[in-house]
């Protein structure tokens, strides 16, 4: 008889579930269209799916089911990743449904088993945002001295070790049924490379829906251990981990069980990510502990008080955002009246906030979250600078008195202290609708329909949201 405690396929499929996968993975190329022309083992792009859609999906849903749908062999390609070296494994489109269907419905019923200090591939509650959120109050709330242990786990994705992993989802899944065997298949995945099919000794499909869920089961135990430790706050997202406690006792205690958990894990720690500090005003170093006003965390500066800042190699980054821009971008160079360079260049400055998608992102992530202000206004002056230097040549402050600050704003020049305090205030659209729109205007060139331009227009919008809103 199988144990009712444990997850079961009957428990967990409905059709209807993956009806919402198929949406989900059909919708997601509408806005990244170079996606849906990649084809597997099968040789099939999405479109070639699609063609047949709704039988395909049937057939699915029939071998679900009876319990019969197998795994075929993903597609291992190599790509770089800003100077990391990664393998992705693109499984077939009937593949990836089941495995976002997998993913979806175990997030759910997991959700709860789950460590609250696991913070990646969950539900909205959990994110990136959340975690930063919460480490800047915990700063803000606990006095000093404050130690800190920083790891980062090296390749974790292709470090997990298959049978551990198996061990732990026997603890959830019921092992003699249908599920587990889904689950197994995506433990020991199939592959081709080089021409020929392999099967995974270790690690997890890298660029796979259900590889984040089972990167959060296999560190669970850990999550669990360490945060039921006294006196100390435990944050984890992903691969990243971080340790915040008044006591330095407390901080070695949880550092070592960390070590301990890790190595019985089968994974290791980068050593250049590798940190122990001590948050003080006093600047009196203890042991293995380097005194700091603050450590970086994804992008942010965490100092001491919960101000939070950019980061200096974020803040060149922010900066080298409107140097292309203005590089890239020379027609200004061609005007000889200076007061249109400075237009041109004030447009140009415009459109790295307002209309470059992956720029947009990364600057409301960080401005959503840094209260430095002092660091902001400094960021605004720079630029108003490197506008003025560019137009009229040469770093000079007397630039300033032919065209002054009032005019540069009234030109329209961006703020960003100006921004930050709009996405405080919710008017500042979410990036990812700036990315939708922009998406969808690439989508729509060269097609008979037209995006709307204006208020008036007759043509169709694009997204039923903009209609919906001019009827509010």
């Amino acid at each position: 008889m199988k144990n009712a405690r444990l997850l079961q396929w009957a428990g967990i499929y409905k059709e209807t579930e993956l009806y919402k996968a198929a949406l989900r993975v059909y919708t997601k190329p509408v806005f990244q269209w170079r996606k849906a022309l990649f084809s597997s083992t099968d040789g099939r792009n999405l479109y070639d799916f699609a063609e047949r859609g709704l039988p395909r999906l049937d057939a699915m849903h029939r071998a679900l089911q009876r319990e019969c749908f197998e795994y075929r062999p993903a597609v291992a390609l190599t790509y770089n990743f800003n100077g990391k070296h990664r393998t992705l494994y693109v499984p077939p489109w009937e593949e990836r449904i089941v495995d976002l269907l997998l993913y979806r419905a175990l997030n759910r019923r997991l959700h709860d088993w789950f460590s609250p200090n696991s913070y990646a591939y969950r539900d909205r509650r959990y994110s990136l945002d959340a975690c930063q959120r919460r480490i800047a109050s915990v700063l803000r709330t606990t006095g000093t001295p404050l130690y800190v242990v920083k790891r980062d786990i090296a390749d974790y994705f292709v470090s997990v070790n298959h049978k551990l992993l198996l061990g732990q989802l026997a603890s959830l899944v019921d092992p003699d049924d249908y599920l587990y065997r889904l689950l197994e298949q995506r433990v020991r995945f199939l592959y081709e490379e080089e021409g020929e099919t392999r099967m995974a000794g270790v690690g997890i499909p890298f660029g796979a829906s259900i590889a984040c869920l089972f990167a959060n089961i296999y560190l669970t135990g850990l999550d669990r251990e360490i945060e039921s430790a006294t006196e100390i706050r435990y944050f984890r997202y992903s691969d990243d981990l971080l340790i915040l406690s008044p006591s330095r006792e407390a901080a070695d205690r949880a550092a070592q069980q960390l070590g301990f958990h890790l190595l019985r894990l089968g994974l290791k720690t980068k050593a250049s990510h590798r940190a122990n500090l001590l948050l003080s005003e006093d600047p009196a170093a203890e042991g293995s502990y380097s005194v700091a006003r603050g450590f970086r965390h994804w992008g942010l500066l965490l100092r001491i008080g919960g101000e939070v800042a950019l980061s200096r190699d974020k803040l060149r980054k922010i900066q080298n955002l409107f140097r292309f821009a203005f590089r890239r971008n020379r027609r200004w160079r061609r005007e000889r009246d200076a007061r249109r360079r400075v237009q041109i260049l004030v447009r140009l400055a415009t459109e790295v906030i307002e209309k470059g998608v992956r720029n947009v992102a990364i600057l409301d992530y960080y401005l959503k979250h840094v209260n430095d202000e002092r660091q902001l206004r400094w960021l605004d002056r720079w630029l108003a600078e490197a506008v003025l230097s560019a137009a009229f040549g040469g770093h000079k402050k007397g630039h300033f008195r032919k065209v002054g600050f009032g005019e540069l704003r009234a030109m329209g020049l961006p703020s960003l202290v100006h921004r930050r305090r709009m996405i405080h205030r919710g008017r500042i659209a979410s990036p990812f609708f700036i990315w939708r729109r922009a998406k969808g205007a690439e989508g729509f060139r060269g097609m008979v329909a037209k995006l709307c331009r204006s208020a008036g227009s007759t043509a169709f919008p694009s997204f039923p949201e903009a209609a919906a809103g001019k009827r509010l």
